[in-house]
């Protein structure tokens, strides 16, 4: 198992941002690549498992901000792996726009352009998950759903904090609105077992979190 395991052929690489491994018998696949431009903590999780960059089959990111994406060229590079991102963020990854990154980051992070192999819309199929396109914290923001194992990754659309789930980073979303209509997308889902691009794993009540969420999120994030 690359990273700490959470089920079968399941691993988190876990951090301040998560990046997981997938794996079944068609392939492996990266989700996210963490903040570090030379994606050590997902270098460290292949090496702890005796195995190779060249394993990876799809970088698969949820959205183009630095922290789930500045290690994706250093891992493309040694892997050849295919990235995947939706359209409205490609531009960003690939370089041929520039992203506003926060201030603060700026002074930690530098990430490099990767070249976008393949681009996504919602509803494709790309390994063994659906593109659930759920804009707002990015425009280009994207779940991948496992629909036979019910799993959900699910990037910055939500994400766990304190046991339950909340709207990743409401400050740097780039159209809060839509992260919050978003939610009803993602309630749509069965899903049994969540993964958040910040957070732990979340197994219990995703619905009813979900709900309650939806109901509290026009106060909690919109403003009057």
């Amino acid at each position: 198992m690359i990273g700490e395991p959470v089920e079968e052929g399941v691993g988190r690489i876990a951090g301040f941002v998560n990046a997981y491994v997938f794996e079944d018998a068609k392939g492996t696949y990266l989700i996210d690549t963490t903040m570090s431009r030379k994606a050590k903590p997902v270098r460290k999780a292949f090496e702890r498992a005796g195995a190779s960059f060249s394993k990876i089959s799809s970088i698969l990111l949820t959205h183009q901000h630095v922290d789930h994406i500045s290690g994706a060229a250093a891992v493309q590079e040694e892997s050849h792996a295919i990235v995947a991102c939706h359209s409205a963020d490609a531009p960003f990854v690939d370089g041929h726009q520039t992203p506003r990154i926060p201030a603060i980051l700026r002074l930690f992070v530098h990430p490099r352009v990767v070249p976008v192999a393949r681009v996504l819309e919602n509803g494709d199929t790309v390994g063994p998950f659906q593109v659930v396109h759920v804009p707002g914290h990015t425009l280009g923001e994207v779940a991948f759903y496992h629909p036979e194992r019910k799993i959900l990754f699910s990037g910055d659309s939500v994400v766990e904090r304190r046991g339950a789930l909340t709207l990743g980073a409401p400050g740097f979303a780039a159209d809060i609105s839509k992260a919050v209509d978003s939610l009803q997308v993602l309630r749509k889902l069965d899903v049994e077992l969540l993964l958040p691009g910040h957070g732990v794993p979340v197994r219990k009540d995703i619905a009813g979190q979900l709900d309650r969420l939806i109901a509290r999120a026009p106060k909690d994030f919109l403003k009057r």
